[in-house]
């Protein structure tokens, strides 16, 4: 969720009406656009705007992480349904990438903007729209980030390319030249963001055709070009990035920001050198996105019975356009809409443009009776059990990546994609296969937390996936990690007997050798001639591959083969 402060009266006129909404008002009107008024008004101020807070309960939206966005959004069931206007003529300015930035950040998108009429307020809404795109989807400036310029400073081309860290110039908020090396230890944004170019020998740089510097992305503007003022009208916006959709998706929520602010948009042609797969670009992109969808389905989806024609209609209240292939739909959107990707995104778009109001409410065709699933009555007394021997439990995310599975802990690549489920269509490489194990992802966690105080004892339980027999199947697993400079495989099994306890389990073990762990200081665990898990010492090149200079015992189980479990009442008096 994303917060915006906006006027009432500068969004009561983007959205076209003739009077200043109440809060009351413009609660109703933005309902729709998955938001909610979030403060009493505050003002009027000497400019006349009264101040509020908007609560945007959407973070794959940030065209509406704005007053204009919201406004745009919900003209569209007003007065304006259908696509906004994308039209971008060419504006004579042209971007050369340098091939250098292919491994350090390659991707950039550009626009020009003129007759824009600024005041101190604009400036304000535009800070704001830069720093929560900036901050929320650009990742704090590591995806994505973006700068505005003064065009009339600048000839083209433009030069986007890349310096070593002796490069000087002023920085913005600074009187005078300084290196690269020292806008970092010294400018508040060098510091802040310094981390994103930290491995980079050389930094990314764009100046024009003079060797006038515009910036230093994603860390910093130049002080001249860089700083635009009330008395500015005609801009560059750039927006770099690591990740090409993203990048232009960014470039097309802070374009049309300004387009609705009365700005004329032109495009700048991008030019990438022959190591990058894009070869020539035009950015802002102004050919909408268009994704085919049956009516059908999404009637079926809603339990509705609206026509073609009905339908077609609620789709461009959401500022989309529509038109007819044989009996199926083909629904244009604009560029930034890149959170569709699916039939099923345009049938909660027509929901909204109908109103959920005006469903009506039917009885269920199935009754059915909910309980808890017994996998996750199994995971729960497990961690209740944990938790009871003094672990503090971790919720790793389900989504990783083959790194975390294999060369990290030792595991060849090969083996381990046998066995585990790769996304087709990852959001990101960071999260581009099923988690087929605990463990990994717990040491992953461990080596983020190497600052903290030791002993640190972890645990999880959870689903994993995993690939047998050419069958998808999931289980449930708990697993352990013991950090500290006493935690030896005698502390992970004094946990793992405390566990069969209590759970009164007999077990057995027997030793193995696993890549995990060091040779003979490892066993598998054994329940009625069933291997549910291993445990061990983690070996020391997993250790050394995560920089932990601690050492660390583990197990992990297969909550899916143990028998089933309960706790039994235990008296030590007992034979």
């Amino acid at each position: 969720m994303v917060t915006i402060d906006v006027s009432i009266e500068d969004i009561s006129r983007l959205m076209g009406l003739k009077k200043v909404l109440s809060p009351e008002e413009l609660d109703d009107y933005i309902a729709n656009t998955i938001s909610e008024v979030d403060s009493d008004p505050e003002g009027p101020d000497e400019n006349g705007h009264t101040k509020i807070a908007i609560d945007v309960k959407t973070s794959n939206r940030p065209d509406l992480w704005c007053a204009e966005g919201i406004a745009r959004l919900v003209r569209g069931g007003i007065d304006q349904p259908g696509l906004p206007p994308l039209d971008a003529p060419p504006s004579g300015y042209e971007i050369q990438v340098d091939a250098k930035l292919k491994r350090i950040r390659p991707y950039i998108g550009a626009a020009v903007i003129r007759g824009l009429e600024l005041d101190d307020f604009l400036i304000k809404q535009i800070i704001q729209l830069q720093d929560k795109v900036d901050f929320s989807f650009g990742r704090k400036r590591k995806r994505t980030s973006i700068g505005i310029y003064n065009i009339n400073m600048l000839e083209s081309p433009i030069k986007y390319t890349c310096v070593d860290r002796s490069f000087k110039f002023q920085p913005l908020a600074f009187d005078e030249e300084i290196t690269v090396d020292e806008i970092f230890d010294l400018h508040p944004k060098g510091k802040e963001y310094r981390h994103i170019l930290d491995a980079h020998e050389l930094v990314p740089m764009l100046v024009d055709i003079n060797n006038r510097v515009l910036s230093m992305p994603p860390i910093i503007n130049s002080n001249d070009v860089g700083r635009v003022t009330v008395d500015t009208t005609d801009v560059l916006v750039e927006v770099t990035g690591i990740k090409y959709g993203a990048t232009i998706q960014a470039l097309a929520v802070v374009v049309q920001a300004l387009r609705d602010r009365g700005g004329k948009v032109s495009s700048v042609k991008i030019n990438y050198p022959k190591e990058y797969d894009i070869k020539d670009d035009v950015t802002p992109h102004s050919q909408p996105l268009e994704i085919e969808v049956d009516p059908k389905d999404i009637n079926r989806y809603l339990g509705t019975k609206f026509s073609h024609k009905k339908m077609m209609s609620l789709i461009r209240k959401r500022r989309n356009d529509v038109k007819k292939r044989g009996s199926k739909l083909v629904v244009q959107l604009p560029p930034w809409r890149r959170d569709v990707l699916h039939w099923v995104d345009i049938s909660e778009d027509v929901a909204m443009a109908y109103g959920y109001n005006n469903f009506t409410i039917g009885n269920a065709k199935v009754v059915t009776s909910g309980k808890i699933d017994p996998s996750t009555e199994d995971e729960n007394l497990v961690r209740q059990l944990f938790t009871g021997l003094g672990l503090i439990e971790v919720l790793n995310y389900t989504l990783t990546n083959i790194s975390t599975l294999t060369d990290k802990v030792n595991m060849d690549d090969k083996i381990v994609k046998m066995h585990t489920i790769e996304i087709s269509n990852p959001v990101s490489s960071n999260f581009n296969y099923i988690r087929s194990e605990l463990l990994p992802g717990l040491i992953r966690f461990a080596s983020s937390n190497t600052h903290n105080e030791y002993p640190q004892r972890i645990f999880e339980t959870g689903e994993c996936v995993v690939v047998e027999n050419n069958e998808v199947i999931t289980k449930s697993k708990a697993s352990v990690l013991l950090a500290g400079v006493e935690e030896t495989f005698e502390t992970i099994l004094a946990v793992l007997d405390t566990l069969f306890r209590l759970l009164r389990f007999d077990y057995t073990l027997e030793e193995f050798h696993s890549n995990y762990y060091l040779d003979g200081r490892a066993a598998n665990i054994i329940i009625d001639g069933i291997t549910i898990g291993q445990l061990g010492e983690v070996h020391p090149q997993i250790l050394n591959n995560y920089g932990i200079e601690v050492p660390m015992s583990a197990m992990e189980l297969d909550l899916t083969i143990i028998p089933d479990l309960k706790v039994v009442s235990y008296n030590s008096n007992e034979n």
